[in-house]
């Protein structure tokens, strides 16, 4: 067994992660069945905008805090320094992150954000509070991360979902149908996963040397963007219906997400994909084999693509069957078609951008997230039908963004096999369990 682990290619922790994420999944469905169903469409529809809103801000913001305290942790950590400064400095960083978005979503309230949101307070306090809990919960994520303490990582994803679904369950059996109450259990989710995160054993961090602001500064502002580009795309769909669906109803917004999070089920398990990607690609640039390199690159594209495309024919095929017995809304084959493939562009994306990453060219892995973001509003331009418009910008900024990543990373390509710092064959030989060595 322990030859077995030495040769994966997966790092340290994937296995128990990846579960997590199923349960998260699994559970996450079954979160949205049950407040699909008590709360019928128009309501609902209220319920699935907030819940675009909160992940779209929540990640983008938030995300970037938790990769750089993982960072900082796993540094310190190698150095047999505490991280206990480095969470208080994160936190400050977090809250007055949060004070200036919670203070624009304010701004917004009046002059639209209303209107997204049903003229509903309660989804106002819910969003406020849903973003001031997920960042809470980053913190942690990215202590445990930085720690390797990926049995607890994991179990924060299955936390997270059970008990959003519990709570579901439980206003559910005694007849609570008023939206807040389940806006209010997304938040709630994020507060318990991260205390079973925490755990009981203290200290949750040990003290150390001061942690100066520039110790969590050098990529933020870059995976800044890069986060909220990425949640963006998304996340963005219902959002996006609610603004140019307005003559649809109150329960467009909520089929809308129902058919998204059912095709894109794929992406959401790539997330596992993403972490074991990255730590191969940056083993192979470091040696110098850029024909490796490309090999492993090229591999998962292909891969990838072949996915997307049975995950196309699959949606196309049983989508709307799905959606209709699991929450009762009708879509066609079309649409389920065309939100499966955004969800296949956009894997194709990361998978390109993380090369990018790894050749230490961060700031280009940004641009074709940038391009994405910039071509969705445009495409919302085309057809008069609201869905078809929301799906095919979806698609069409996926497209863009990973076309542009990919003629980025073939002419890194070519400019470091010109410079010398990536040979064609591959400077220096891998023997077995490197990969395991730091």
């Amino acid at each position: 067994m322990a030859r077995v682990r030495e040769r994966s290619p997966l790092p340290d922790g994937t296995t128990q992660i990846g579960l997590g994420l199923v349960v998260n999944g699994i559970t996450t469905y079954g979160f949205l069945v049950v407040a699909r169903r008590a709360l019928g469409d128009e309501t609902y529809g209220g319920l699935a905008v907030l819940w675009g809103l909160v992940y779209i801000l929540g990640p983008g913001l938030f995300q970037p805090l938790e990769q750089e305290v993982a960072r900082a942790t796993a540094n310190r950590a190698s150095r047999g320094l505490g991280s206990a400064p480095v969470l208080h400095q994160a936190a400050k960083i977090g809250a007055v992150g949060f004070a200036i978005v919670s203070a624009g979503i304010l701004v917004a309230w009046p002059l639209g954000l209303n209107g997204l949101l049903d003229n509903h307070p309660g989804l106002l306090i819910a969003l406020i509070a849903a973003l001031a809990a997920f960042g809470a919960a980053e913190l942690v994520r990215g202590v445990l991360s930085g720690r390797h303490r990926f049995r607890r990582y994991g179990a924060y994803f299955a936390t997270e979902g059970t008990s959003r679904l519990v709570l579901a369950l439980i206003f559910a059996a005694i007849g609570i149908a008023t939206v807040g109450a389940y806006a209010a259990a997304i938040g709630a989710a994020f507060v318990v996963a991260a205390l079973v995160g925490v755990g009981i054993r203290r200290p949750f961090v040990n003290p150390g040397p001061p942690a100066p602001i520039s110790e969590l500064r050098p990529a933020l502002g870059l995976l800044l963007a890069t986060s909220l580009s990425e949640a963006f795309l998304l996340n963005v769909g219902p959002v996006a219906l609610e603004v140019v669906g307005k003559d649809l109803g109150a329960e467009a917004p909520g089929v809308f997400l129902d058919g998204l999070i059912i095709s894109r089920i794929p992406l959401f398990f790539f997330q596992a994909v993403k972490a074991a990607l990255l730590p191969n690609l940056a083993s192979l640039a470091g040696r110098g084999d850029l024909r490796a390199f490309r090999h492993l690159q090229l591999r998962l594209v292909g891969a990838v693509t072949a996915l997307a495309a049975v995950s196309v024919g699959f949606m196309a095929w049983l989508g709307p069957w799905l959606v209709s017995s699991l929450f009762g809304d009708q879509l066609g084959s079309r649409d389920m078609a065309l939100l499966a493939a955004s969800g296949a562009g956009l894997m194709i994306m990361l998978s390109l951008s993380l090369g990018l990453v790894a050749l230490d060219h961060t700031r280009l892995a940004v641009v074709g997230f940038f391009v994405g973001v910039a071509v969705f509003p445009l495409a919302l331009l085309g057809s008069t039908d609201a869905f078809l418009r929301v799906e095919i910008a979806l698609v069409a900024s996926v497209s863009a963004g990973a076309v542009v990543t990919a003629g980025l990373l073939n002419a890194e390509y070519s400019a470091h096999r010109r410079s010398g710092r990536l040979t064609v064959a591959g400077a220096v030989p891998m023997s077995e369990g490197d990969g395991d060595r730091r």
